[in-house]
């Protein structure tokens, strides 16, 4: 019994690591494209029709070192 607690992290890894990447190939409609179809990453921040930055979207996930102290690399 003991061996299967050992192989389950194993196991859950590779089940759901591909997951990350399953976007990699989407081509997201509102990003600003340049004429070879890369993302163009000097153009401006979308706005809002009010005039604000558009920060809607997929954020990942803050790192857990910085969510649970979030100046960790500062000097104390």
């Amino acid at each position: 019994m003991k061996s299967a607690f050992v192989f389950l992290p194993i196991i859950a890894s590779l089940i759901t690591g591909p997951l990350a990447a399953q976007w990699a190939n989407y081509p997201t409609p509102r990003i600003p494209r340049t004429a070879d179809g890369k993302a163009n990453l000097t153009a401006p921040a979308p706005r809002t029709p009010d005039g604000k930055p558009d920060l809607s979207g997929l954020w990942d996930k803050i790192s857990p070192k910085y969510d649970r102290n979030i100046a960790a690399d500062l000097k104390p």
